[in-house]
């Protein structure tokens, strides 16, 4: 009876979906047809943009970025002013006058900012790392909608030092790739009136349409750090953050330029040596551990970029290296499930956004990414070989393409783990519809070499805006690989309203039990989860409080039969205050319904701890307290106490303090101490990710990683110097060196830490660029 009822149930679900599936495919179908005009006329209906101009003058000759607009050609520009304030008083003038004006010649735009302020000596410049995204400061920060598309922009941002942080928005938002870097320069200066910054960016770094006459959207925003106010030209309603570029502004008058660049060829040099020490295999050796070096020396190209047309462009590498891309964090699993671990490679980055579909959080976890770039090119922690890949990114006809391939090298590291020769593909198409909507579609492949093995993964998704505030978005894919014919499909779905006072919505999703991924992350298979959540944000009209956040969320998570795993219930109260500090207190009640033994990660030394398979359920609260940015000691404190922790006690404290000594040297501390009990067993997980950032100037930068675990018995230290000696070209000299405890088959440990297996590497590696 049972199971008729089961059967009856799943295809009843299929035939849902598959209904699902042919309304969603319909209705890309007839959005598609939406001509460009029509998208237009749609958007100016809704009236979903701002509505102040800027005219950019056209100049013969370029000006000299030193960070002061002295020159004749400023005071010939029209100068736009009048910033007004999101935070702390919306729709107030700012208390300090900003103005900026906007110059171009053929193949560069430039913008002068001037920020007056009265109280100079309290302007905050601490930061000269490139990329850092100066919470810390007084900042300017610039946002390029150059297809006027309301969607899709670039983003420029200083500080009083001039330091430069870049980022691509995609979709208003959704993604934000802060690793984008292109070709563009700043200047800034400090003076008794206040400071002032002048960017040059060349249109050759930018997607842009040669069209003579085409508007672009324009934005910027204003931080003065020490007030904790933010100020705006357009878009300074709550409820919008800067990257909602549908909110900004318009800068018209650009006509006559030359885009630039066709070919860009960036080839590397790399040297340099491994040295691995290991337990020798040779039985009855003197020496109980064997060092091997190898040379690590290579040659490649970074990237070949082609511009197709003016927005769209190709881009290859060849034999590919990541010997520059920074460590991850150290970090131990509290949970039945994998951890999911952020891209940081840099030719995976650019342009990541178009390839942002299919993701999926629940509370403390990921349970879905259907395209995780991060599975090309690594497998279990070690790197792969990429022998060459290439990639198309871009607009065209109306359409958002993506395409990508990927080939790897086989890896034989031993009999127990070995990767053959791998070929991935991704193909993303979306279309824009209405005013800040899209639709699209997806097709995801991995062939292994050498065998019959194969994953592929296809499926389409849709995501409206609504009333400013409204979103309504879905997704249906389904998995092909041998073997498997039924119940390999995911769907996920959710309806939000988040405006500055209220944010509610109802989010699903469903991932069947033999749906595979192989270019994806799936937290688990054979699960229903459902998530209402609510968000109250009352904002006092004075006092010392900002804001007072009052949120609810609740997970609950069943089987695809819709059997009961697991519910958590988050309860959060948090005071955000006019000084840039807050404090959150976050009860939470957790219920899990254990199907298999959990074995928790324990330190060497300590008794296995086996939690049987059972009901389990208890109240935890996290109180924390973060500070304000802005002073030259920043960071949060936390502490979590858990009792009944899966029948145990837990106690979690977690110390990120970061402290700036000087504009040249800041440290940043990422501690955490895991306190738990398990009847008669104890024991304490450390882990530490220390950083020290000393930067000679803008162009010479260090950082330094101390990391530690010891549940993984682990220590290490990376060291990386970047010397940028050009825009977009650089020189890095990266040591690593990592050390564990080494033990017997029995468990016994023989070496500890620091006198066990060691990885040790050093290597300098050249960039240099040829634009044609």
């Amino acid at each position: 009876m049972v199971f008729e009822k089961n059967e009856a149930l799943s295809a009843r679900n299929t035939s849902l979906h598959r209904w699902l599936l042919l309304f969603i495919l319909t209705l890309l179908s007839a959005l598609a047809a939406f001509p460009s005009h029509a998208q237009s006329g749609l958007q100016i209906a809704a009236g979903a943009h701002g509505k102040r101009t800027i005219t950019a003058i056209q100049i013969e000759l370029p000006v000299d970025v030193d960070g002061s607009l002295d020159e004749p050609a400023w005071q010939q520009a029209q100068v736009s002013l009048g910033f007004v304030q999101k935070d702390p008083q919306e729709g107030e003038a700012s208390t300090e006058r900003t103005e900026f004006r906007v110059l171009y010649t053929a193949t560069t735009l430039y913008v002068g900012v001037i920020c007056y302020d009265a109280g100079a000596d309290g302007i905050l410049a601490t930061e000269r790392r490139r990329d850092n995204n100066l919470v810390n400061d007084d900042t300017i920060t610039l946002v390029l909608d150059t297809f006027h598309d309301h969607r899709n922009a670039f983003l420029f941002r200083t500080n009083p030092l001039g330091t430069q942080y870049d980022a691509m928005i995609t979709d208003e938002g959704n993604d934000v790739n802060e690793n984008w870097d292109e070709k563009w320069d700043v200047a800034s200066q400090v003076s008794p009136a206040g400071w002032t910054a002048e960017f040059a960016i060349p249109f050759k770094s930018l997607r842009v349409s040669e069209e003579d006459g085409q508007g672009w959207g324009l934005d910027l925003e204003r931080v003065i750090r020490r007030k904790n106010e933010f100020s705006y030209w357009n878009s300074f309603h709550r409820g919008f953050d800067l990257e909602n570029i549908s909110q900004g502004g318009h800068l018209e008058g650009i006509e006559e330029i030359d885009a630039g660049l066709t070919l860009r060829i960036k080839p590397y040099v790399l040297g340099g040596f491994v040295n691995e020490r290991r337990l020798n295999p040779i039985p009855g050796a003197t020496d109980p551990f064997r060092s091997t070096f190898r040379n690590a020396s290579d040659i490649g190209i970074e990237v070949l970029k082609y511009r197709i047309t003016p927005g769209l462009t190709a881009d290859m590498t060849w034999r590919t290296d990541f010997a520059q891309t920074e460590v991850d964090d150290q970090r131990v699993n509290l949970d039945r499930f994998p951890l999911f671990f952020a891209e940081k490679r840099e030719f995976f980055l650019e342009g990541a956004g178009i390839f942002e579909f299919g993701l999926s959080r629940a509370e403390g976890t990921t349970d879905m990414k259907l395209f995780h770039s991060r599975r090309i090119g690594l497998s279990k922690g070690q790197p792969v070989p990429i022998n060459a890949g290439a990639r198309i990114t871009g607009n065209l006809q109306g359409f958002t393409l993506g395409l990508m391939s990927v080939q790897t090298d086989p890896l034989d590291e031993s009999e127990n783990f070995s990767v053959p020769a791998s070929n991935y593909s991704v193909v993303r198409v979306k279309r824009n519809v209405l005013a800040r909507s899209t639709v699209g579609g997806f097709f995801l492949n991995r062939e292994l070499g050498g065998t019959a093995d194969f994953n592929r993964v296809y499926g389409v998704d849709a995501n409206f805006n609504f009333y400013k505030y409204l979103r309504v978005a879905g997704l249906w894919a389904k998995s092909q690989q041998p073997g498997n014919t039924e119940q390999n499909w995911v769907s996920s779905g959710t309806i939000r309203w988040n405006s500055d006072f209220l944010s509610t919505g109802l989010d699903y999703v469903f991932i069947e039990p033999n749906f595979r991924d192989d270019l994806g992350f799936i937290n688990q298979t054979n699960i229903r989860r459902v998530t209402p959540t609510l968000q109250l944000k009352p904002r006092p009209r004075s006092g010392p409080i900002r804001q007072i956040e009052l949120r609810t969320r609740f997970d609950y998570v069943t089987n695809s039969d819709w059997e009961f795993d697991r519910r958590r219930n988050h309860y959060t109260i948090q005071v955000h205050f006019q000084s840039g500090d807050s404090v959150q207190v976050s009860p939470h009640y957790r219920f899990e319904r254990l199907s298999e033994l959990f074995r928790p990660d324990v330190p060497p030394g300590v008794p296995e701890v086996v939690v049987p398979r059972g009901d389990y359920g208890w109240w935890y609260v996290r109180y924390q307290y973060s500070a304000n940015p802005a002073r030259r000691l920043s960071g949060n404190i936390s502490v979590t106490p858990n009792p009944g922790y899966f029948g145990g006690d837990l106690i979690e404290w977690r110390v990120q303090p970061k402290l700036k000594l000087t504009d040249n040297l800041s440290f940043e501390l990422n501690y955490r101490i895991n306190d738990i009990t398990f009847g008669q067993t104890s024991f304490i997980q450390h882990v530490a990710n220390f950083r020290i950032n000393y930067n000679f100037n803008n162009q010479w930068l260090t950082g330094t990683t101390i990391q530690y675990n010891n549940v993984d018995s682990f220590a290490g230290i990376n060291f990386r110097l970047n010397y940028i000696f050009r825009p977009g070209d650089d020189l890095f000299l990266v040591y690593n060196e990592g050390r564990r405890s080494v033990f017997d088959n029995e468990g016994r440990q023989i070496a500890g830490v620091f006198g066990g297996q060691k990885d040790r590497s050093l290597q300098l590696k050249l960039t240099y660029s040829f634009d044609f």
